[in-house]
C-alpha cells in the first residue's frame, strides 16, 4: 500500500459564542482536515489545529509545511509504516506538531479501515471503556457561569474543568459560586493556562481556593518556570498537572527531574501525533506519572482521535470529554459524523466510535461552507 494523493482544507467553524481563557480568546476553530488516499482506495484523515500561543502554528503554516515538506517526503510511503513516516517528516522539518498530527491520524485512520478495527484497538486496547464527559467552563459573566454549570449537572456531568487566571477576585468568587451551585459531589478542576504569571501570585490565590475541594491545578504558572512550579507544589496540597510545559518526552524528564508536576497533560497538537502520544504515555507510566487527554478544541476528526487515544492507551487516566456539538459554546454543525453521549446510571457518557478506523465520516456539504481557501491538492509524481 502506498499514499498516492494529499488534500488539504482549511476552514473556519464559527462559535456562536466566543470562548476566553487567559491566554487566548476563541472565537471559532481554525481547522486544517488532512484527507489522505492510497493506491489500494482506502482513505484516511487527520486534523490539524491552529493555536499560535501554544504551538505557534497558523493556517498559513500548517498548509505551507504540509506542501512543501511533510507531503513530499511522505508520499509514496506505507502508511502501516507509521514510524517510518515519522522518522521523514521529523528529517524534513522540527517541530510543526499540528501539521504532522493530523498526517499521523490520517495513516492510523487508514491502518484500521484495512484491517477493519477501530484504532483504539490499534493503539493498544480497550482500557477506559466508559468515558465520562468533562466538559470545560470558559470565562464569561457570573449568570452564564451559574447557568452553564446547573444544565451541565443536569445533564449527568460530575466533573468539570473550570478555567481560571483572570485576577484573585474574579477567580475566587467564581470558584465560590460553581461549587454551590453543583454541590459536593461534582469535581472540580481548575486550569489556569500560565495565568497566574509567577509563584507568589498562584499561591496566594491557591490557598484562597484550597477550601473547595479543588481536585487539581492546570498550568498555574508560565510554561518555562519548572522551579516555580516545583516549588509552588512543595507549598500547596492540591495536585499539580502541567501541559504547555509538555510537548515531548524530553519536556517529562525535565519536569520530573524539577518535581514540577504530579501528572502531565498530553495533546496531539503538541506531541505531533498518535504515536508520539503513545511514547509519551508510556514514558509517564515507567516514571508513576499518570497522564491526562487534552483537546485543543477539536472537530469531530480530531475528537475521534482523542477518545480512541482515551480508550486505547492504558497511561490516560484522566480526561477532557465532551461532544464538540454538544458543548463548543454554541458550535452546532457537525463537519462530520457527530460525537455522541449518553447517560448510564445518571452520570454523562462520552461514545468512542467503533467503526473501522477513526469511524467517522467527513460531511463535504458542512466543511465546505466553512473552508477559507482553495483546497491544496498533492500527488505523487510517477
Amino acid at each position: 500500500m502506498q499514499i498516492k494523493e494529499i488534500y488539504v482544507y482549511s476552514s473556519k467553524i464559527p462559535f456562536r459564542q466566543s470562548a476566553a481563557i487567559s491566554s487566548w480568546e476563541y472565537p471559532y476553530t481554525e481547522s486544517v482536515i488532512v484527507e489522505i488516499r492510497t493506491d489500494e482506495n482506502i482513505t484516511g484523515y487527520g486534523e490539524a489545529v491552529t493555536d499560535p500561543v501554544f504551538t505557534g502554528e497558523t493556517f498559513d503554516s500548517i498548509v505551507g509545511v504540509i506542501k512543501n515538506y511533510l507531503g513530499p517526503a511522505i508520499l509514496g510511503s506505507d502508511p502501516f509504516t507509521i514510524e517510518e513516516i515519522h522518522e521523514k517528516m521529523d528529517q524534513a522539518i522540527v517541530k510543526n506538531t499540528a501539521a504532522k498530527t493530523a498526517i499521523d491520524t490520517a495513516c492510523f485512520d487508514i491502518i484500521g479501515k484495512a484491517t477493519k478495527r477501530p484504532v483504539y484497538k490499534i493503539l493498544g486496547g480497550k482500557f477506559n471503556s466508559e468515558i465520562f464527559e468533562v466538559p470545560e467552563i470558559v470565562f464569561g459573566p457570573l449568570p452564564d457561569i451559574e447557568k452553564h454549570c446547573r444544565e451541565a449537572v443536569e445533564r449527568g456531568i460530575k466533573c468539570l474543568k473550570v478555567k481560571v487566571g483572570e485576577s484573585l477576585e474574579k477567580d475566587v468568587e467564581k470558584i465560590k459560586l460553581i461549587r454551590e451551585v453543583v454541590g459536593d459531589d461534582v469535581e472540580i478542576r481548575l486550569d489556569a493556562n500560565q495565568g497566574w504569571k509567577n509563584y507568589w501570585t498562584a499561591l496566594k490565590i491557591i490557598k484562597k481556593l484550597e477550601k473547595y475541594d479543588i481536585a487539581l491545578i492546570e498550568q498555574p504558572l508560565p510554561e518555562h518556570d519548572l522551579q516555580g512550579t516545583a516549588r509552588l507544589r512543595r507549598m500547596i496540597d492540591i495536585p499539580i498537572m502541567l501541559d504547555e510545559s509538555i510537548h515531548s518526552i524530553y519536556d517529562v524528564l525535565t519536569a520530573v527531574k524539577f518535581e514540577a508536576c504530579d501528572m502531565v497533560s498530553v495533546k496531539t497538537m503538541k506531541a505531533g501525533g498518535l504515536l508520539k502520544i503513545k511514547e509519551i504515555t508510556k514514558t509517564c507510566q515507567a516514571l508513576g506519572i499518570p497522564c491526562h487527554m487534552g483537546t485543543s478544541w477539536e472537530s469531530e476528526v480530531g475528537w475521534a482521535a482523542n477518545l480512541h487515544l482515551i480508550t486505547g492507551l492504558s497511561g490516560i487516566k484522566l480526561w477532557d470529554a465532551y461532544s464538540p456539538t454538544e458543548i463548543y459554546w454554541g458550535y452546532n454543525e457537525s463537519i462530520a459524523t457527530p460525537i455522541k453521549s449518553y447517560l448510564k446510571n445518571g452520570i454523562r457518557m462520552v461514545q468512542v466510535p467503533e467503526e473501522p478506523g477513526l469511524g467517522i465520516t467527513i460531511n463535504f456539504d458542512i466543511l465546505n461552507k466553512y473552508l477559507v481557501s482553495k483546497p491544496l491538492h498533492l500527488e505523487q509524481k510517477n
